[in-house]
């Protein structure tokens, strides 16, 4: 692959540039003179090489939106927290192409005077450390965060930074492995939050805690990734009745998951992926009754299709991955006796 600087796709005569996307390009250096263009507001990097920026960008005092998505940035340059304009920051590195691992990605280093930033609306995905989360809820404007490498001792002063962001529509916490546990029972968020993504364990009173009991209403796309409860969560997660999108990874260590009637009214997507020891999914009349699309996989003990599966009378699409070694003999019988004619498309893996 041809490697080379980004001024070889720039003209020489484009100070006056406010918009700059060079995604894709094979680049891996990014010249000094990007500083030149003053009048930038929107510098997109996604899927190149880049490794670094130079210090010159702190000179982009127009710059509102910067995008590194999976490159090879970790580190904001010098001078980085004099971009006061800057609202949206998408910066991270792709670990894993598959996105299998509990590491996929690795998110930026903090940098001094990040919280400084007063209009950000995006952050994502910077790397936790105790000194950024006491001071992040100086950012008030935040929509969204992704904030990963979080550890237990963080977990009370991240909840109590996050409770004032009175804006933030979106949060994915990331614990910094799989072994660390979030402690998140005081987490309190305002109610305009949509998006809530935890990525590692969760201690044992998160889903008993007031938080869910306060968003049901609110709440419409939910992923629980690593969290590996041993108590079946849907009892609790069943009260959120506005979900339209649920992801469960990981999630549930128990050998059976039930959907009772009327529970998940408006869900239209759900995932329920690498959950081992599964061996039955249960669903009743009148569950699940808008769920369109359906991804079951990495259920090793999963031997049949769903029980009442016939129930879903909106399904458009379902994907079945990895089973248990019995499962496409039932599922070629289940097929056979007519129970998943309802459905329009339908995968295997």
């Amino acid at each position: 692959m041809l490697h080379c600087s980004w001024s070889h796709y720039i003209p020489s005569k484009c100070k006056y540039l406010a918009v700059l996307d060079l995604s894709g390009l094979p680049i891996e250096t990014i010249s000094h003179s990007i500083g030149e263009l003053f009048n930038l507001k929107y510098l997109c990097l996604n899927d190149t090489n880049v490794k670094s920026l130079p210090k010159t960008v702190s000179r982009l005092q127009n710059l509102e939106t910067l995008s590194l998505k999976r490159t090879q940035l970790i580190a904001f340059p010098p001078g980085f927290a004099k971009l006061k304009k800057l609202r949206h920051v998408h910066v991270w590195k792709l670990l894993d192409n598959a996105q299998s691992s509990f590491s996929q990605s690795l998110g930026v280093r903090t940098t001094d005077g990040l919280c400084n930033l007063k209009e950000l609306q995006t952050l994502d995905e910077v790397q936790a450390n105790e000194q950024f989360v006491s001071r992040m809820g100086d950012l008030a404007q935040l929509r969204s965060l992704y904030i990963s490498e979080v550890r237990s001792k963080y977990c009370s002063q991240l909840c109590s930074s996050t409770s004032k962001m009175q804006h933030l529509i979106r949060l994915h916490v990331k614990a910094s492995n799989h072994g660390e546990v979030l402690r998140l029972e005081s987490l309190s968020l305002h109610s305009q939050l949509q998006t809530l993504e935890l990525t590692g364990q969760l201690s044992g009173g998160v889903l008993q805690s007031p938080f869910f009991s306060a968003h049901t209403n609110t709440l419409v796309r939910l992923s629980l990734c690593w969290c590996n409860f041993a108590e079946n969560p849907m009892p609790h997660l069943s009260k959120l009745s506005n979900l339209t999108s649920l992801r469960l990874r990981m999630a549930y260590t128990g050998q059976q998951l039930g959907f009772d009637a009327g529970w998940f009214p408006k869900l239209k997507g759900m995932a329920l992926i690498d959950m081992a020891c599964v061996r039955r999914i249960c669903i009743e009349e009148g569950a699940l009754i808008s769920l369109e699309y359906l991804n079951i996989g990495g259920l090793g003990e999963l031997a049949g299709v769903p029980d009442g599966i016939e129930f879903l009378r909106s399904i458009r699409e379902v994907h079945f991955g990895t089973m248990h070694p019995d499962f496409s003999a039932n599922l070629q019988e289940s097929a056979r006796i007519r129970r998943l004619k309802h459905i329009p498309v339908m995968y295997r893996r």
